[in-house]
């Protein structure tokens, strides 16, 4: 049975090469071409497949490791996109108190002839951090 399925092989081969000989066409160099031109074109079926099923991210989320790297992104992105939200939030907070100052100190003002003292202001609004810097242009 495996000496017809050669011979069958065989006889194919010839059949082929035979056909190729009437079209003209070269059947040694022929061969070398088509395999490189194969392998130019991309994976064959088998391997096609093997990269489709890692492309799908089959992910063994029982791995201690993966785990681990799952929480480590969840938090990043959850910091990364919190911490500057939470940070412009105050700020647009501190606007307002500061607008609500201003008036207040307008007012104060109005009634007294005075604005308010610094420990006034203190005791309502602390200064922050940026209120105490100098921004110098040194260039």
């Amino acid at each position: 049975m495996a000496s017809a399925a050669v011979s069958s092989a065989v006889a194919q081969q010839r059949l082929c090469a035979s056909r190729q000989q009437q079209r003209g066409a070269r059947p040694a160099a022929a061969a070398p071409r088509r395999q490189q031109q194969q392998a130019r074109r991309g994976p064959a079926a088998p391997q096609a497949i093997e990269i489709a099923q890692l492309a799908a991210l089959d992910i063994d989320w029982s791995d201690p490791d993966t785990q681990i790297g799952a929480l480590g992104a969840v938090l990043g992105l959850g910091l990364g996109i919190g911490v500057p939200a939470f940070y412009a939030s105050r700020d647009d907070r501190d606007e307002e108190r500061l607008e609500e100052l201003r008036a207040l100190n307008r007012a104060t003002k109005e009634e007294t002839g005075e604005y308010m003292s610094q420990e006034e202001i203190a005791a309502i609004r602390p200064p922050r951090w940026t209120d105490r810097r100098e921004f110098v242009d040194d260039d």
